[in-house]
């Protein structure tokens, strides 16, 4: 939990989770990487505008 923690105070807390992952690697001395599996990600999809989407508490279902 530490690590999570470490990771918000350095980076901020919309940190990278590939970044924290390396963070709990060096601090155990191994890797988590399968073979096949890029060791950075990179997102190649264009930019496009997003969209807000809000639900009030009327619509919403309880399940």
């Amino acid at each position: 939990m530490s690590i999570f923690k470490d990771g918000i105070e350095k980076f901020g807390p919309r940190e990278l989770s590939p970044n924290i992952i390396r963070r709990l690697e060096n601090a155990a001395g191994l890797s988590v990487l399968a073979s096949g599996i890029p060791s950075e990600l990179t997102d190649e999809e264009a930019e496009e505008m997003g969209r807000e989407i809000k639900i009030y508490q009327s619509c919403a279902k309880s399940f």
